[in-house]
């Protein structure tokens, strides 16, 4: 019985190594013939500061305002990963078989990739590494490593890019 993937997802930021993570995916999915989604967290607001602006212009004008951002910034999220999709399947050398996915949701993002991880029943996990030093993951942590010491799926973390 061989090694088989069905299922990539790839969870990504709009940094400037993005595109690099996403051609990997695709490249790893046309080698698989797997179907790739891509999912981007937007994090959400530290509740102490919504609390401050809900008492200044009010909790209705707040959650208003809140659900019509972040309607539109899911919507610019998606268009500019389709783009960023588009641009780096035209640099595989072979035919993406099935067109990448994009989800786009609000969250912790490490416990919301697990979950989309779960709820899409993937067979592996492709995330970018951002290298910002061993002191600031001593005391911050990062997503990735969360994602590694918490699934139970392969994961790959794909470098930066050297300068």
């Amino acid at each position: 019985m061989g090694f088989q993937i069905k299922n990539i997802l790839v969870a990504k930021d709009l940094s400037q190594d993005s595109a690099r993570v996403i051609r990997y995916a695709l490249e790893l999915a046309c080698k698989f013939h797997a179907q790739v989604h891509v999912l981007h967290v937007m994090p959400t607001v530290d509740p102490s500061v919504l609390n401050m602006v809900a008492l200044t212009m009010g909790a209705d004008k707040l959650a208003q305002l809140n659900a019509t951002n972040e309607a539109e910034l899911a919507a610019q999220t998606k268009e500019q990963l389709h783009k960023i999709i588009t641009q780096e399947a035209e640099l595989i050398e072979e035919e993406v078989k099935h067109p990448p996915l994009v989800e786009v949701h609000h969250g912790d993002p490490a416990p919301m990739i697990l979950s989309v991880a779960d709820r899409l029943d993937v067979d592996m996990i492709v995330l970018g590494s951002h290298s910002k030093g061993k002191l600031h993951y001593a005391f911050l942590g990062s997503v990735a490593e969360k994602i590694l010491r918490k699934s139970h799926r392969t994961v790959v973390i794909v470098p930066p890019q050297k300068p």
